[in-house]
């Protein structure tokens, strides 16, 4: 705790010392104010402003702040015209806006750029976005790391890569993760592979976020849905190149080329990762506390490439047939948390997707189709536990999971209609040398097949508020083949055999928003969804030294009520935002120590891993803050914080009350001067100590920490040059996030990087 303070005087004292003579040469005069946003109301941070005055033409420069207000002020009166820019978006230009001695306000929204945007809109319906200029500027290696930069949401760290998305204290099983509205899931039983990992950041438009149990789209959005946007192409022909740079011989060059007419458009990058294993404060590898090879431990963190592409035809007007085509190829992915580590990860991905508009009673119909697929190799064959292995290593998993869709939705008035059909398939094959290389099907070649249909509806109630409902029903089938499936695991520690179930879950959602006063918006919402449980979770099954591993086929699925209250204020510079919620998941699928229930041929240990259903609840808040000094000046900060607690179940040993891999409070402070042309950047970041922890899985408290980050950069024409240190302090600290659900961890906590300096230089042509 005196190191956090510490950290976090230092940081304080750093943004005092520049706020002070801003501060100090505010002057009164005439003020323009308002709030850049795109067409479905979602906020945008740090898009650039030109406001011209139409007499002299004189120019004045700025950027939004985080949460996409702006303030122009010591203006003279008179008339002007404010151009706004935004990547990915089409300028806007509003001539003729007369700001008089007692200033104006104005909001601007942005169209797309592209040939046609993908983004359904509903207003009703709040997201949080993460846009292309924040990957810009991040030292971030994947989305799952640039993610935990905003409020609400953390990152799971197992190496130097492939960081999952937590939401709220829900983690991607109790989420929907989605590419483009698309599924696609990882293969690896130890989540090494979240879907997040597979999309490259060159593919990234944007990210959009859905908090809590109340989307209806998609089925499974147990605490939320992170849906990653990817480039579409704008008009005409583009063509962009980039390169990051950074610590630990982190490379990633990347092109993209487009173009985009009336008729056909297209657009192809490609993209290439790789990176040391990091040191942490102290000088140690991210590999110094696990069992490595000397051979292997100073090698290759990861490697990447990604290759894409997309096109587009319009028959006719409004209608567009599109399709897409991403694959990504990993090798020497390095996980210091878990036993092992990834020879190669491969994913594929293919959609297409179909619009029009007025078909029928309907004013727009979209029908998507979409198949993605995962080929997943992990060994030991890095560590020294492999050394006196008959084959290249002592234990090794082959995994794949396939899944193919499709989704159909349209539109009329305010109402939207879609039905959804998917099925995912996961195999994984585990052979260890302690049981002679005999196979296991840990994942017993599993299937869940669902179909689905929602309807959204929002109605205006008086000019001050807005209704918003959505409802969903679905129904699932979970089958493993009885051929692999190992069920005297089952039988031992469940007394079942079963290898099917199946479920039907409804969801729904209802959300009022009023505006109270001029700037003043206040929201509540309540919703419920719920989950069934993954292949791994109801038909794992692998024996072991000691303990084993098994699924629970009786598992009911987790249902989650939520209830949400939110306000929303902007006054001239100011702009606040929070939220408080409270998440009720009934039957959430916890870990637990199981004991052998059964004496059962083939089951020789007593214990084993498993899952079971619990009563959690999960409460929080989120508070963000921007304030405006100057045009060019802002301030801006956010806090998250969640508490989980879980009821205990003594007959199965379940003694803890609380949630296990909750993240603890965390806070953040920015100081940031950006004219539109010239940047500069100066962050805190600090986090509690977390003791609330579940002992009886292993988890074991983490210490409270903060950092120091700093960022620059200039932009002049195509031209986009940034450059940074995180952990500007070289604090030595760990997050919270463990992954206790993993059959093979490692019990080694990974260190956050220490002191480390990144780049990024962008040239679009």
């Amino acid at each position: 705790m005196r190191r956090m303070f510490g950290h976090g005087a230092a940081a304080t004292a750093v943004v005092f010392c520049l706020l002070t003579p801003v501060m100090a040469s505010a002057q009164a005069g005439a003020t323009l104010t308002g709030t850049t946003m795109s067409v479905d109301g979602a906020r945008l941070p740090r898009a650039s402003l030109r406001l011209v005055h139409e007499a002299s033409g004189r120019e004045y420069h700025g950027t939004s702040n985080d949460l996409g207000g702006f303030v122009f002020d010591r203006l003279p009166a008179g008339s002007y015209t404010l151009v706004v820019e935004f990547p990915g978006l089409a300028p806007r230009s509003i001539s003729h806006i007369v700001i008089g001695e007692s200033g104006a306000t104005i909001d601007v929204q942005l169209e797309p750029m592209h040939v046609r945007e993908l983004v359904t809109v509903s207003a009703a319906v709040p997201r949080d976005s993460v846009e292309v200029t924040s990957v810009r500027e991040s030292a971030a290696r994947d989305v799952g790391e640039l993610m935990a930069e905003t409020s609400g949401l953390w990152k799971l760290r197992k190496g130097g890569i492939a960081n999952d998305v937590v939401l709220r204290g829900l983690q991607s099983r109790d989420l929907n993760v989605l590419l483009d509205g698309e599924r696609l899931y990882g293969a690896c039983p130890n989540h090494m592979d979240p879907p997040a990992f597979h999309v490259d950041f060159s593919q990234v438009e944007r990210v959009d976020v859905g908090k809590g149990p109340f989307d209806v789209r998609y089925q499974g959005s147990l605490g939320g849905v992170v849906n990653i946007v990817t480039r579409r192409p704008d008009e005409g022909w583009h063509a962009n190149a980039a390169f990051a740079a950074g610590s630990y011989g982190y490379i990633n060059p990347s092109a993209t080329m487009s173009y985009g007419g009336q008729r056909l458009s297209m657009l192809g990058g490609a993209s290439f990762r790789r990176s040391g294993p990091h040191t942490d404060a102290r000088g140690a590898l991210m590999t110094a506390g696990t069992n490595y090879r000397p051979s292997t431990a100073d090698s290759d963190a990861f490697r990447a490439n990604t290759l894409w592409g997309r096109t587009a035809w319009r028959p006719a007007e409004g209608q567009q047939i599109e399709a897409s085509y991403t694959r990504q190829r990993t090798d020497h992915v390095l996980y210091p948390y878990l036993q092992m580590d990834a020879v190669w990860d491969n994913a594929d991905r293919l959609a297409v997707e179909y619009t029009t508009p007025n078909v029928g009673w309907f004013s727009s119909v979209k029908a998507q189709a979409y198949w993605s697929a995962v080929d997943h190799w992990m060994t030991d064959e890095y560590r020294t536990s492999s050394l006196t292995s008959l084959r290249a290593y002592s234990m090794g998993t082959a995994a794949t999971t396939n899944t193919v869709g499709a989704r159909v939705e349209a539109r009329r008035g305010q109402t939207s209609f879609g039905s959804e059909w998917y099925r995912r398939n996961w195999n994984t094959e585990t052979r260890m040398g302690g049981m002679a290389y005999m196979p296991q099907y840990a994942i017993p070649d599993v299937n869940i097949d669902s179909v689905g249909a929602f309807v959204e509806h929002t109605r205006p109630i008086g000019s001050k508020v807005a209704l918003d409902v959505g409802g969903r029903v679905d129904h699932l089938a979970t089958t493993a083949d009885p051929a692999k499936a190992y069920t005297a695991l089952y039988l031992a520690y469940h007394g079942t055999a079963a290898t099917s179930r199946s479920d039907t879950p409804v969801s729904g959602r209802a959300r009022v928003t009023v505006q109270a006063a001029r700037g003043l918006s206040l929201a509540a919402a309540v919703g419920h969804t719920a989950r069934v449980a993954e292949a791994n979770e109801r038909f794992y099954a692998l024996r072991r030294s000691g303990t084993d591993w098994v699924g629970n086929p009786d598992l009911a699925p987790a249902r989650n009520t939520g209830l949400d209250v939110s306000a929303s204020f902007q006054r001239s510079r100011l702009t606040l935002s929070g939220n408080a919620y409270v998440n009720a998941v009934h039957n959430y699928i916890a870990v637990y120590g199981a004991t052998r229930q059964a004496m059962v041929a083939g089951v020789m240990n007593a214990s084993a891993r498993s899952y079971a259903n619990v009563d959690a609840r999960l409460r929080g808040l989120e508070a963000n803050g921007s304030f405006t000094l100057r045009p060019a000046w802002t301030v801006s900060g956010d806090v998250s914080y969640v508490r989980g607690t879980m009821t205990p179940n003594v007959a199965l040993g379940i003694t803890s009350t609380n949630l296990a891999e909750t993240p603890p409070l965390r806070t953040r402070l920015r100081l940031r001067a950006d004219d539109g042309r010239v940047f500069g950047e100066v962050e805190g970041v600090a986090s509690a100590a977390q003791t609330r922890v579940d002992a009886s899985l292993g988890e074991a408290a983490t210490p409270s920490w903060a950092i120091l980050n700093v960022t620059s950069g200039v932009r002049r024409g195509r031209l986009v040059v940034t450059a940074g240190v995180a952990n500007l302090l070289n604090a030595y600290y760990a997050e919270h996030l463990s992954y206790q659900r993993d059959p093979f961890r490692s019990g080694v906590r990974v260190q956050e990087p220490g002191r480390n300096v990144f780049t990024n230089v962008s040239w679009k042509f």
